[in-house]
């Protein structure tokens, strides 16, 4: 994969998709094999290697707090960057909904698991999240499946101009068609994709 490509992962169900997410994330070991960097064995760097990816898991945790403390999870009160968020914010094509349509803005509770929100709102939450420490690679996991046509079109508009190594996983082929290349992961192999 080169640096600033969008790579896409398609795969049925069950294939293997997020199990390659999670080993190229570093939260699974696997028995043999290696995955270079620059020649360097990810397996070597550790938390040096997660510190440069932003990731967009299909579940999503959400905390009943606010948006702002949802999107700089894992971020002292008093080290938020409001600028930041609000870029991320922009990014993530929420800006419109947080900022118009909330009387309370970027205070503004969720609720328990993200109750107040659509699934797209909170798809996008996640990216806003996952951008916010500008990384390096960034890792959508079925990231864009809630989201209606239009929206995941303009999200998707927004990834392609980060300049960013992005891998995008997804069942659907339709939403990967702006990648530099696609792969399809079944029967525990991978192969370039005809879109």
């Amino acid at each position: 994969i080169k640096k600033n490509s969008i790579i896409g992962l398609v795969g049925e169900s069950g294939s293997g998709k997020s199990t390659l997410v999670d080993i190229l994330i570093g939260l699974h070991e696997f028995e043999y094999g290696k995955i270079l960097v620059d020649n360097i064995d990810i397996s070597k760097l550790g938390r040096s290697w997660q510190n440069i990816i932003g990731y967009v898991p299909q579940n999503l945790y959400l905390l009943d707090d606010s948006l702002k403390k949802n999107i700089a999870l894992g971020v002292d009160d008093n080290l938020i960057d409001n600028e930041k968020i609000i870029n991320c914010i922009k990014l993530s094509q929420l800006d419109q909904f947080i900022f118009n349509d909330l009387r309370d803005g970027l205070e503004t509770n969720i609720g328990e698991r993200g109750i107040r929100l659509s699934g797209g709102q909170k798809q996008r939450i996640g990216i806003a999240r996952a951008l916010l420490h500008n990384p390096d690679l960034v890792l959508l996991d079925e990231a864009t499946s809630g989201l209606d046509s239009f929206t995941e079109l303009k999200v998707l508009d927004t990834i392609k101009s980060l300049n960013k190594t992005v891998i995008i996983v997804s069942h659907r082929i339709n939403s990967l068609k702006f990648c530099d290349k696609v792969y399809s992961i079944k029967n525990s192999t991978i192969k370039t994709a005809k879109i």
